[in-house]
C-alpha cells in the first residue's frame, strides 16, 4: 500500500489534480492481462489511454481518447525512469480509423468502438492472439464487485503508465441531472488515474464487460461520497448499437 501523502511535496499541482481518482488508498497492483492494451497517438508518446478487446478485431475505449486511438500495444513491460517501454512488434497493432465510432459527451456518454487491424508481422487479429472479453447481457446490481485494468499514472516509475488492476464496488448506474437524463452513467469506487480512460469495467463474478471507465471523481478518503464514473454498454443505446454492429460485422467476414 502506497503512502500518497508524499505526493504533496514532490508533484506539481496539475498532477495532484489526478489524485481525485483514487478512492482512499491506492490499491492498484501490477497486472499482465493480455486482453487490455495501451493506446497511443504514436510510438514516441509518453502516455496514452486504454483499450480492451471484445472479439478478435473489435475493441472498446472512450471518445475523449480519440487522438490516442491510433496504435495499441499488448503485453507491455514495466516502465523505466526514461518512460514507458514498448513490447515486441508482434504485440503492436493499428486501429482502423475508418471503423472508429465514438461519443465524447461526458460521463454516461463517453465511449468508442473500433476495429483493430491484423498484426503486420504475424497477420493475426489481436483477439486471436491476446484473447478477448465477452460483453455482458445485463447489468449487475449495485454493490457488485467490478475490476478495472489499465495504464494509469503512478508515482513509482516502474508502474507509471504500465498496466495495473484494481477491484472495487459498483455503486450505481443511471442518473437524472437538471438538464438531461443519463441512463448510461456508471458510478464506481475502483482506483484509477489519468491514462485509465477507456479501461473496461468488468464484473468480477462472471468476468464480463459492462462498460468503460472515463472520468475521475474519487478522493483519498474511503468515506467520501465522491465516485469515479464511466459509461454502460447496455444502458447507453448508441454505445450498445455500435458494439453490436462491430461484432456482427466480424461474423459477416468469417
Amino acid at each position: 500500500m502506497k503512502t500518497l501523502f508524499i505526493l504533496l511535496f514532490v508533484l506539481p499541482i496539475t498532477t495532484l489534480a489526478n489524485n481525485k481518482s483514487i478512492c482512499g488508498f491506492d490499491d492498484r497492483v501490477p497486472s499482465k492481462n493480455p486482453k487490455v492494451a495501451r493506446a497511443l497517438k504514436s510510438l514516441t508518446s509518453r502516455n496514452g489511454c486504454t483499450v480492451t478487446m471484445i472479439s478478435n478485431s473489435c475493441a472498446i475505449s472512450v471518445g475523449h481518447c480519440k487522438k490516442d486511438l491510433k496504435i495499441i500495444e499488448f503485453n507491455t513491460p514495466e516502465s523505466t525512469k526514461e518512460g514507458i517501454q514498448h513490447p515486441s512488434p508482434m504485440d503492436i497493432y493499428y486501429v482502423n480509423q475508418e471503423s472508429l465510432v465514438y461519443k465524447n459527451n461526458g460521463p454516461g456518454d463517453d465511449w468508442a468502438v473500433m476495429k483493430v487491424e491484423n498484426n503486420e508481422f504475424t497477420n493475426y487479429a489481436p483477439g486471436e492472439v491476446q484473447g478477448h472479453y465477452k460483453v455482458a447481457s445485463e447489468m449487475p446490481e449495485p454493490g457488485a464487485f467490478i475490476k478495472i485494468t489499465g495504464y494509469g499514472y503512478d508515482d513509482e516509475f516502474e508502474k507509471n503508465f504500465a498496466q495495473q488492476t484494481n477491484i472495487g464496488e459498483l455503486k450505481s448506474y443511471g442518473a437524472q441531472e437538471r438538464y438531461r437524463n443519463l441512463p448510461g452513467l456508471i458510478s464506481h469506487k475502483v482506483d484509477t488515474m489519468g491514462g485509465n480512460s477507456g479501461s473496461s469495467i468488468v464484473e468480477a463474478k462472471n468476468n464480463q464487460v459492462i462498460g468503460v471507465h472515463s472520468h475521475g471523481g474519487c478522493n483519498m478518503s474511503h468515506y467520501s461520497n465522491t465516485m469515479n464514473k464511466g459509461t454502460s454498454i447496455i444502458l447507453n443505446e448508441e454505445f450498445n448499437k455500435a458494439v453490436k454492429e462491430c461484432l456482427d460485422s466480424e461474423k459477416e467476414e468469417d
